[in-house]
C-alpha cells in the first residue's frame, strides 16, 4: 500500500503542478498586459500633451501674427493720418482708415489678453498703450484741443519712436516666446533704416 500512496501523492503533485503552472502563466500574462496597458496610457498621455502643446503654440503663433499686424496697421494708419493733418489732404479718408485700424487692434487686443503669456502681456500692453496715447494726442490736435507740446510734428516723431522701441520690443518678445528670434535678451536691435 505504500506504493499506492506514493503514486497518489505523485499524481496529486502532478495535477497541482499542472494547475499551478496554468495559474502562474495566466498571472504572468495578466501582469505583462497591465505593464503594456500602463505603457500605452503613458504614451497616449504624452502624445495628448504634445498635441495640446502644439495646438497652444499654433494658437499663440496665430494670435501673435494678428496682433503684430493689427498694431502695425494701426501705427501705419496713424502715421498716414498725421501726414494728412499736416498736408490737409484726404483727412476724412485717413480718419476713417485710422478708426477701422483702431477697431481691429482693439478686437485683437481682446483675444491677445487671453492668449499671451504672463511674461509677454506687459510688453504688449506697453506697445498698445503707446499707440493709444499717440492716437489720443492726434485726436486732440485734430479737434484743436492739443495740450502743451502736442503738435503734428511731435505726433510724427512719437510714431517713429514707437516703431523703434515698443513695437520692436513687442515683436522680438513674441519671436522669443515662439523660439524663432535670433536676438538674445540683451542684444541691440537692427540698425535703423533711413527715413525718407
Amino acid at each position: 500500500m505504500g506504493g499506492s500512496i506514493a503514486a497518489l501523492v505523485i499524481a496529486a503533485l502532478g495535477v497541482i503542478g499542472t494547475l499551478a503552472s496554468g495559474l502562474l502563466t495566466q498571472r504572468a500574462a495578466a501582469c505583462a498586459r497591465m505593464v503594456e496597458l500602463e505603457h500605452d496610457q503613458r504614451h497616449r498621455r504624452g502624445e495628448e500633451d504634445r498635441n495640446r502643446r502644439q495646438a497652444m503654440l499654433e494658437r499663440r503663433h496665430a494670435c501673435y501674427v494678428t496682433l503684430n499686424m493689427a498694431d502695425r496697421q494701426f501705427h501705419s494708419t496713424l502715421l498716414l493720418y498725421v501726414d494728412s493733418l499736416r498736408t490737409g489732404i484726404d483727412i476724412e479718408r485717413a480718419k476713417a482708415d485710422v478708426e477701422a485700424a483702431r477697431d481691429a487692434m482693439r478686437e485683437q487686443w481682446g483675444e491677445a489678453q487671453l492668449v499671451l503669456s504672463d511674461a509677454l502681456l506687459p510688453v504688449a500692453a506697453e506697445a498698445n498703450g503707446v499707440l493709444w496715447k499717440i492716437y489720443e494726442m492726434v485726436r486732440r490736435i485734430e479737434r484743436g484741443h492739443e495740450e502743451s507740446g502736442e503738435t503734428v510734428e511731435a505726433a510724427h516723431d512719437r510714431l517713429r519712436e514707437a516703431t523703434r522701441s515698443s513695437l520692436f520690443a513687442l515683436r522680438e518678445a513674441m519671436r522669443r516666446d515662439l523660439g524663432v528670434s535670433a536676438l538674445s535678451e540683451g542684444a541691440d536691435r537692427p540698425a535703423r533704416r533711413s527715413q525718407q
